[in-house]
């Protein structure tokens, strides 16, 4: 579940980025689509006083990011729908090639980020690189693709971050894609591919399980899932005893109260947690997970989660699998994780074609969490291309 904590370049973003992304879209080439709205700088941009009324996917504003050679990217803020159906704000940026769109229009890719924690600073859009940051951009720019990447809800943005929460986040990837789609001259079409690792993995699984009802417009084309996250009902135990991983379970205990104000924490984290909770919105995953490790388990997770009826109910809710997705998938795993071990992906598999599921499953010897996502970019990237052009989807199961 951890990913590479990059928000402590966040406060560098506001003022140069917009000056040059600015200085950027005044150089040659195609102007892109236009700007939606005006966005406020700084810490601004992600709270607005008054949030007007939208739809899922609407484009509350848009401030330039820099971006790969031949593209123009934003940081947007659009409306999404929290699981209590009340409408949010939530930010994530989109990447857009200058080249003219075919007349089909351009295929969006749409990234899902692990783990950076659930404190506000820990936006991934809050880094001046965040573009650069996404696997594969710089060919899906060359191929024509659009690229866009949520933050998730409450990831920046006011209210706590669901973490580990699947049709959560699976509604923030989904509906960042709406939001591309109306920008003037973005060229956006309906085709959808779905990419995401750790945590962005099981958002990916979500996306393809839900997006038929929660955003039937919309075609996806393939879901990508590298070392997903898709059994939280399983990894949340494991973690109890892990002094490395406490962290992990501190922050999806804060997530899924953030989701369900049901959820007591006294009835799962020790009172010494309790007390120390202003760590998890204060700091990045990495600090989280370091600040925990020094405390004996036992006083971090006082009582098993699956113990506790509501939580254990709720995470098997988002534990991917027991629906079936229309979509083909591409899942990769390493070896050699022990973040999210082999055996919990091998057991999504099971329980994926069992559902009908079309899937391919890339075990890569000798990777662990992080080199598993880097390594195979290029196999991701064939694959996605596959599906683009047409091809029939092979399958695992």
């Amino acid at each position: 579940m951890r990913a590479h904590n990059w928000s402590r370049l966040g406060a560098l973003v506001g003022v140069v980025a917009v000056a040059v992304a600015a200085v950027a879209a005044t150089a040659g080439g195609s102007p892109g689509p236009r700007l939606p709205r005006q966005a406020p700088t700084g810490d601004a941009f992600y709270r607005p006083n008054t949030l007007r009324s939208g739809r899922p996917g609407d484009v509350i504003w848009a401030a330039p990011i820099i971006s790969p050679a031949g593209s123009r990217g934003w940081k947007m803020l659009y409306h999404s729908q929290a699981l209590d159906g009340h409408d949010i704000a939530v930010s994530g940026v989109v990447v857009v090639p200058t080249a003219k769109a075919p007349p089909s229009g351009r295929p969006v890719i749409s990234w899902a980020h692990g783990t950076h924690g659930l404190a506000d600073a820990c936006a991934p859009s809050k880094a001046l690189d965040v573009a650069y940051r996404i696997p594969g951009i710089k060919d899906f720019i060359r191929q024509g693709d659009i690229v866009v990447a949520t933050d998730y809800e409450g990831l920046g943005t006011p209210g706590e971050h669901p973490y580990l929460v699947g049709e959560s986040e699976a509604r923030g990837v989904l509906d960042i894609v709406r939001a591309v789609r109306q920008m003037p001259d973005s060229g956006a079409s309906a085709t959808t591919l779905v990419y995401g690792h750790s945590q962005g993995g099981q958002a990916a699984l979500f996306a393809g399980q839900i997006s038929p009802s929660y955003a039937p417009e919309l075609h996806i084309a393939g879901v990508v899932a590298v070392a997903p996250v898709a059994d939280v009902s399983a990894m949340v135990p494991m973690a109890t005893t892990v002094p490395v991983l406490l962290g992990y379970d501190v922050m999806t205990a804060v997530g899924f109260r953030a989701a369900y104000p049901n959820v007591d924490l006294t009835a799962v984290l020790g009172p010494a947690v309790l007390s120390h909770l202003n760590v998890v919105d204060q700091r990045c995953s990495d600090d989280v997970v370091d600040f925990f490790a020094q405390y004996p388990p036992a006083q971090v997770v006082a009582h098993d989660p699956l113990d506790v009826p509501v939580l254990a109910q709720l995470l098997q809710q988002s534990t991917a699998g027991y629906v079936h997705t229309a979509a083909p998938q591409f899942i990769v795993q390493g070896d050699k994780d022990l973040l999210v071990p082999k055996t919990v992906t091998d057991r999504y598999i099971q329980r994926a074609c069992g559902q009908g599921d079309q899937l391919v499953y890339r075990v890569y010897p000798g990777l662990d969490h992080i080199t598993a996502r880097d390594v195979s970019v290029p196999d991701v990237e064939a694959w996605l291309t596959a599906r683009l052009d047409g091809q029939a989807a092979p399958s695992s199961c």
